[in-house]
């Protein structure tokens, strides 16, 4: 039986072994707006603050290079700590005139934490958050001595074409996912991750999912496997995060306050009541590619009536902001 265990704990990946749900920090959001509107949001998961210095870094693996972690400018060291089922928001700190196009105030106001900017420079990390779609990022922490990725954005090693096979293009929402057909998924978006993720991917878990039939990211990286998209310069959920591996109580407010609920879904002919658990101010509706179809203020409404005209069929998703500022995003089907 002994025998038995240990094989089929040799079987088991590495990665496997030491990630665990709701352990360690993961990218919670993506922001590749234009410009220089770039940002990443980290979630600490834990009920323990998470000291990042000398333990964690962040590295953009330029156009597909595999090498980059060789290279002091496309490494970000990362300091500071993480609260308990907080974030950070890393934002390029490009906000002083006569810099390469300024950060957007709305953005700006927005940060924690501002990332270096040296794009030609030797400043370590200067040319970290420079990410314009085709530019995969891991997060990774130094483990028993060994810089390991326990996040992924992208693919490591490819550099996602465009619809003419250049190479301006994104990882998209059609298979293969890099050969620039579909639509666009990781440029000129912000991308939210699921509250259902507790975990990030790491390199050997990611070489497990190659079956498209069950894989996460089969074939190559599919964002919405894992994410909600949203509109280019969209800013507004950064500095928050919904996870489930929030606490007990922070679950029961999520049900009294955060309770948001649309009728019918499946939706029929175009029109669905939302109901929700705390007084609304306003309600967007947004295709999966990030599409605004339907916005309205709302007058600190408990039930809200919505009407489309005539929306093709298929995936979207209802944003709600309440009275307190809390964003809700639930995901509907339009038949």
């Amino acid at each position: 039986m002994k025998k038995l265990l240990l094989f089929f704990v040799l079987l088991m990946p590495t990665g496997y072994l030491y990630s665990q749900n709701c352990s360690d920090i993961f990218i919670s959001e993506y922001v590749e707006g234009w410009y220089n509107n770039k940002a990443l949001e980290l979630y600490n998961p834990t009920n323990a603050s998470i000291i990042l210095d000398n333990t964690y870094r962040l590295i953009r693996w330029d156009n597909g290079k595999t090498t980059s972690d060789q290279d002091p400018l496309y490494v970000l060291g990362l300091t500071d700590t993480i609260q308990p089922f907080s974030v950070m928001v890393i934002v390029q700190d490009t906000t002083k005139p006569g810099q390469d196009t300024m950060v957007w105030l709305e953005l700006r106001k927005k940060a924690t934490w501002l990332a270096p900017y040296d794009y030609n420079g030797t400043t370590p990390g200067g040319n970290c958050v420079f990410w314009n779609g085709d530019d995969a990022i891991s997060l990774q922490k130094l483990v028993n001595g060994t810089w390991t990725d326990i996040d992924i954005f992208g693919e490591i090693g490819v550099r996602p074409l465009d619809w003419q096979g250049g190479t301006t293009g994104a990882w998209t929402d059609t298979k293969p996912y890099w050969r620039g057909t579909g639509a666009y998924l990781t440029k000129d978006q912000t991308l939210i991750r699921r509250h259902n993720i507790k975990i990030g991917i790491d390199r050997i878990r990611m070489s497990h999912y190659g079956d498209s039939t069950t894989g996460i990211y089969p074939n190559s990286f599919y964002a919405f496997a894992e994410y909600d998209s949203m509109p280019a310069n969209y800013f507004d959920s950064l500095g928050t995060h919904w996870c489930d591996c929030k606490t007990s109580q922070s679950i029961v407010e999520n049900k009294i306050n955060n309770y948001l609920n649309v009728l019918p879904n499946p939706v029929t002919n175009d029109h669905f009541t939302v109901v929700s658990g705390a007084p609304l101010i306003s309600l967007e509706v947004v295709s999966v590619v990030g599409q605004q179809v339907y916005f309205s203020t709302v007058s600190r409404q408990k039930e809200v009536k919505v009407q489309l005209e005539n929306m093709p069929s298929g995936i979207y998703f209802v944003r709600a902001i309440t009275i307190d500022q809390q964003k809700i995003i639930k995901k509907i089907i339009l038949q």
